[in-house]
């Protein structure tokens, strides 16, 4: 497992197009549920024109993000950029110049064995010349994994690649929008993602070869209005969590204090993980704080740490 506390904070992941010209007063005074990350994205972009005209924008939004950080104080999330391509980096990195010091990584869409060396040598080549590290959160290509022939040598040469670079592997991203369409498939409020089974085994191959070293962030959930969508998502978050994920995509910033509560660590898991590592308490089994479970530190060492890690960035339940 990951022995750091940034690769378990990235918590709520809110997309918003790159040229979103609002978003950066939402930072400035506050307005979202705090904490949470931000993801800019040129996916709304269907040319070379348009892309250069976004980029634009997000200049102007973080350079006007970097001035108001001199001014005041206020909470600044964990800022991504969703590039196009292989050959986006090293353009954004030439355009943007030393305002990539705000962004604290970029996401890689369609990662697969094709393109994941382009991938890395680009963030290589970056990150030895900019003053901070850039993350990277790769997004398995979800497409090219619906062929079951080659989806496990597939997954499993992908994580042989990032192993090269696995400290600035910040999470792996797993998005489903794409296969739940070709499969014509659309979840109700009340349906959650893992009852599409075609879909719940993609995750669970994807989940099953990254989650012993790498922090995995869940896919979206898409309804953020309506009745029973807050049902619907708490619901769903509580299969992420069950499958090995921390954090979640959202789409609206209705979702993010959902996620935020839903990822709260309540008082009696705080209080074991602290029993499980107590170096006294070492390789002993005993009952737990309220006589309820067994804690046996050679089997929940890893979760003990887990629960610390999500206790120091959601916070602890009062009850």
């Amino acid at each position: 497992m990951k022995d750091s506390g940034i690769y378990y904070s990235l918590g709520a992941l809110l997309y918003i197009a790159a040229d979103n010209t609002n978003i950066i007063d939402d930072i400035i005074f506050e307005k979202f549920n705090i904490p949470f990350s931000l993801a800019f994205s040129f996916d709304m972009t269907s040319n070379d024109a348009e892309a250069d005209k976004a980029e634009n924008v997000l200049i102007k939004t973080l350079d006007k993000l970097f001035v108001a950080k001199k001014e005041r104080n206020f909470y600044i999330p964990k800022l991504f950029i969703r590039v196009l391509s292989t050959a986006h980096i090293a353009h954004l990195y030439k355009k943007f110049g030393s305002l990539l010091d705000l962004i604290t990584g970029f996401i890689l869409p369609d990662f697969s064995i094709s393109n994941a060396d382009v991938y890395i040598y680009e963030m290589q080549r970056i990150n030895s010349v900019l003053s901070t590290p850039v993350y990277i959160l790769p997004e398995p290509d979800s497409m090219a994994l619906l062929n079951l022939k080659t989806r496990y040598n597939d997954l499993y040469s992908i994580k042989e690649k990032l192993s090269t670079y696995e400290d600035y592997v910040l999470n792996i991203l797993v998005s489903t929008g794409n296969v739940l369409n070709s499969f014509c498939v659309r979840r109700k409020v009340d349906e959650n993602i893992y009852q599409s089974k075609p879909v719940a085994s993609l995750i669970s191959d994807i989940v099953t070869v990254f989650a012993t070293d790498y922090i995995l962030l869940a896919p979206a959930f898409e309804y953020y209005a309506g009745i029973g969508w807050e049902e619907g998502l708490l619901r769903e978050i509580e299969f992420d969590k069950m499958n090995g994920f921390v954090g979640k995509t959202v789409v609206h910033p209705k979702q993010i204090s959902i996620v935020n509560d839903a990822y709260k660590v309540s008082s009696i898991d705080y209080d074991d993980a602290q029993s499980v590592l107590d170096d006294k308490k070492i390789y002993q089994v005993c009952a737990n704080v309220n006589d309820t479970r067994i804690n046996e530190p050679r089997i929940h060492y890893s979760w003990a740490m887990q629960i610390i890690f999500l206790a120091k960035y959601f916070g602890v339940k009062k009850y």
